[in-house]
């Protein structure tokens, strides 16, 4: 038997992500100031924000555009990146949520991220 994982699916420019929902505290309005930047690509309307604490302390923010919802996933249909992609400390690996591919990342790379903005990963 597999283990699952649940993931927050959330939306940036059009693209859909997947963070692991343990790393989540909570969807908030979006505060600039504790904002990591845009280190997955700039939001259309990004008005929200994933809030995460990689330290336990401080509350660091990513600016997302909609959140899809929360969505149980076996482990054995999550991918990892083929090494051809090249390695990147913010997308891990991927899931594919029926025809659509879905990104994960590892939300609390996201804070030391060297990512321009408007870069999409």
């Amino acid at each position: 038997m597999s283990e699952r994982a649940e993931l927050v699916i959330f939306e940036i420019a059009g693209r859909r992500f997947g963070a692991d929902m343990t790393q989540v505290r909570r969807i908030d309005r979006l505060d600039v100031a504790a904002s990591v930047g845009a280190p997955l690509g700039r939001v259309h309307e990004g008005r929200r924000a994933l809030v995460f604490s990689p330290d336990g302390e401080r509350e660091l923010h990513l600016a997302i555009d909609a959140v899809a919802g929360v969505q149980a996933v076996s482990s054995d249909e999550l991918r990892r990146l083929p090494t051809a992609v090249g390695p990147s400390p913010l997308v891990i690996g991927a899931w594919l949520d029926r025809d659509a591919p879905v990104l994960l990342i590892d939300l609390y790379a996201t804070q030391t991220s060297t990512a321009p903005e408007g870069h999409h990963a």
